[in-house]
């Protein structure tokens, strides 16, 4: 082998380097741009469910229930109170659902997580809410949190078509 097929080796494994480099370089940008959509959901998630926390407190219930034209009676405020608890609840729910199903939650955690679901919506109450105010017809996350309730014996929950 001559010094001229050596250099044309030598070349083409440079070429095929710089190309495997720019190829790992895309799915690092990739990942990147993707983990750094995942932190703003994640952080709006949080100021969300924040301010539905808050809102339990009882004065900070009593003070917004007359704006929504409600009389601020002890069972108003501790039924706003609940409502603003399973709200905040809710978008964690809906967080550690879509983490599953990308992949980034392993099934024993999720088994977890609707064992809690099952727990929660065998309450009446939190199924008016859920109902009433959090589900939105003809997503994944709601077609798999009325999977969960149907699968509540007696809670009755017969979810609309989608």
């Amino acid at each position: 082998m001559s010094l001229s097929d050596l250099a044309s080796l030598g070349s083409f494994i440079s070429g095929f380097a710089v190309t495997a480099s720019l190829i790992y370089l895309a799915l690092q940008t990739h990942q990147n741009a993707k983990h750094s959509r995942a932190l703003v959901n994640q952080g709006r998630l949080a100021l969300i469910a924040q301010l539905n926390l808050k809102a339990t407190d009882a004065d900070v219930a009593r003070a917004l229930l007359p704006l929504t034209g409600t009389e601020a009676t002890e069972e108003s405020i501790r039924q706003a109170q609940f409502r603003f608890w399973i709200t905040a609840a809710n978008f964690g729910w809906m967080d550690s659902f879509a983490q599953h199903e990308r992949g980034l939650l392993d099934d024993d955690v999720y088994r977890i997580f609707q064992r809690t679901l099952v727990n929660i919506f065998s309450r009446p109450e939190a199924r008016a809410i859920w109902e009433n105010n959090l589900r939105v017809s003809g997503t994944k996350y709601s077609a798999f949190v009325d999977s969960v309730i149907e699968g509540i014996p007696g809670s009755a929950h017969r979810a609309p078509a989608t």
